[in-house]
């Protein structure tokens, strides 16, 4: 096929265009490997099973594999489609070599990545947010709390959770409220995210920037006290990362401070605190509600940021706090890869 007609699909359905990729990478790879056993098979794409058996029982449905207790085979009809499947599947495996390489390099157990860069072409933020809405679920069990920051890129990705058999999950805000649209706020996507999972939400009635005295004050009201704790011990966590200097801009920082973040070395924004390259928080941070210390180590960690400029950014945070799954696009992640080659 046409790999001009391949990007097209992707840009018309990239939902679509992700389970015919994933297709057609079993399908070609049975075809190689065959018989082999989903688990096998799934190991050595280094994909969950689920993926890789909701994808042979759609091909078994096509009448192109069939499974034994011997493994996957083709079929005949399987196998007339052998070269149109190692046309599409080829990109495939490019961009999950890549996914697999910087799982090892940032320690971080899955990356999914993207086709594009978001930098050059806004649409592909929201494929990213489409892919981590279709992780989070993986993430999540009964009975468990996700907090979840605000801003844009998390504001598609709860637009993007699917509506489905309802959840019995807890929804609270990452961080206390802060200036910019209401939109995207933390509360504000904390009630969506629960909306759309089917749980229950918290709200945090604690904005962010307050004096330590303050803050100390309000967090003794019930109603702040129960989403602190809640928090505190969320088992998802799921955020975005800003360039600090962007990020510190957008907020009304002064250029005093803008200044002092620059000297101390600030190169990535994440959930109110500012990273250095080496992952140390060297500003921000103020709010009662959550320690940088605690990413990854209290929480099961998962942060979607997208495009080639944050490729710093992404890897201050991910490869200095233990994390669950990264969502971006191949613009950052070509950029990563560059950078860790150094």
């Amino acid at each position: 096929m046409d790999t001009s007609i391949l990007g097209t699909l992707s840009l018309i359905a990239p939902d679509l265009m992700e389970k015919i990729e994933l297709r057609t990478l079993v399908l070609e790879r049975v075809a190689a490997l065959g018989p082999i056993g989903r688990r096998a098979l799934a190991a050595r794409l280094h994909l969950a099973e689920r993926e890789v058996r909701a994808a042979a029982d759609a091909l078994k449905e096509a009448d192109c594999i069939t499974q034994s207790a011997s493994g996957m085979e083709l079929t005949p009809h399987g196998q007339n489609l052998v070269e149109a499947a190692r046309t599409v599947s080829r990109g495939r495996r490019t961009l999950a070599a890549t996914e697999l390489a910087l799982s090892r390099k940032l320690g971080v157990e899955r990356v999914c990545v993207v086709r594009g860069d978001a930098d050059m072409d806004e649409s592909v933020l929201s494929e990213a947010a489409h892919a981590a809405a279709r992780q989070i679920r993986f993430l999540l069990q009964d009975a468990q709390v996700l907090a979840v920051s605000g801003g844009r890129t998390i504001g598609l990705t709860a637009e993007a959770v699917a509506l489905a058999a309802p959840m019995d999950v807890t929804v609270v805000p990452a961080r206390g409220g802060m200036g910019g649209g209401v939109k995207t706020q933390a509360n504000t996507l904390a009630e969506e995210f629960a909306r759309r999972l089917g749980g229950r939400h918290r709200l945090l009635h604690l904005p962010d920037g307050l004096s330590s005295v303050a803050a100390d004050e309000l967090s003794h009201l019930p109603q702040v006290r129960e989403a602190l704790e809640l928090l505190r011990h969320a088992d998802v966590l799921l955020y975005g990362i800003g360039r600090a200097q962007e990020l510190a801009l957008r907020r009304g920082m002064g250029a005093h401070e803008r200044d002092n973040l620059m000297r101390e070395g600030a190169v990535a924004e994440a959930l109110g605190f500012y990273f250095d390259a080496q992952g140390q928080v060297v500003g921000g941070g103020e709010s009662l509600a959550l320690d940088a210390r605690d990413i990854g180590r209290k929480n099961r960690a998962a942060a979607v940021a997208a495009g080639s400029g944050k490729a710093e950014a992404i890897m201050a945070v991910c490869a200095h706090h233990p994390h669950k799954l990264l969502v971006t696009d191949e613009g950052a992640a070509t950029r990563m890869m560059e950078l860790l080659r150094m």
